[in-house]
């Protein structure tokens, strides 16, 4: 039986890939065992897959075909694994192709009560609608080349905010941190958490984490759900995050 917690975090992204999918921003593939999609934009969140589920025995060949299609086509592209959707075949398809998968720890946390964010004096957090001023803080603070900007921006105005909601946090005025809530049921997918390089080691990417919790406390949701970052890893455990599975990234960036 799928632990409950893994089923929250692979549910929850998947979900993401779905709508992203169906949002008229891209180009779904027709496959119906694989959630997939592709772009012009060449950058791996806009040419990516998610979700496979195979048929037993076809797990190489079909990935074999995925991938070599994505590679002909020469952008970039990623290939978002979970535990109850990847197999030992598609693996080694993958690690074939030049796409070696990076480590990343699916996380959960019980929502019960509130959290204390412990925002530090200067600190502002208020709820936004998705805004140039959002997506300019998740550019600096994730390094993302400025052409991603624009096509982020109209992926999350295709979602309402019932769906996604987000937070900016300021600093002495100036837009510093950044973090969004995808739900599904009673499930809030934490991403994003994005903090600019000058404003990092002051507490605030803790602020953020615990104020998208609390705000998705107060929508009713009773869980919490995040993939990790070495760097973020450290924070979410203070926020009483554990790791329940891995969901590795297989991203191929064409050479030259």
């Amino acid at each position: 039986m799928t632990d409950p917690r893994v089923s929250a975090v692979e549910d929850n992204l998947i979900e993401q890939f779905r709508l992203v999918a169906a949002s008229g921003l891209v180009d779904p593939l027709p496959d119906t065992d694989v959630v997939a999609y592709v772009s012009d934009v060449p950058f791996p969140l806009f040419n990516a897959l998610c979700g496979a589920s195979f048929a037993p025995g076809t797990e190489g060949r079909r990935t074999a075909e995925l991938v070599d299609g994505y590679i002909a086509r020469g952008k970039p592209f990623l290939w978002w694994a979970t535990p109850s959707h990847l197999t030992p075949e598609s693996d080694s398809v993958l690690r074939s192709r030049g796409l070696q998968p990076s480590p990343e720890p699916g996380m959960h946390v019980p929502l019960g009560a509130p959290v204390d964010p412990h925002t530090t004096a200067g600190v502002e957090i208020v709820e936004t609608e998705p805004t140039a001023e959002v997506v300019g803080v998740m550019l600096a603070g994730f390094e993302f080349p400025d052409f991603v900007g624009d096509p982020l921006l109209r992926a999350f105005g295709a979602f309402g905010s019932e769906v996604i909601f987000h937070v900016i946090a300021r600093l002495d005025g100036e837009a510093v941190s950044t973090g969004s809530v995808f739900v599904t049921g009673s499930t809030a997918g934490i991403y994003n958490i994005a903090t600019v390089q000058s404003a990092r080691r002051q507490g605030i990417g803790y602020a953020v984490t615990a104020t998208l919790m609390n705000l998705a406390r107060d929508r009713g949701c009773t869980d919490a759900v995040l993939m990790a970052s070495p760097m973020g890893r450290p924070t979410y455990e203070r926020l009483g995050f554990v790791e329940v599975c891995q969901t590795p990234q297989y991203v191929w960036i064409p050479k030259g």
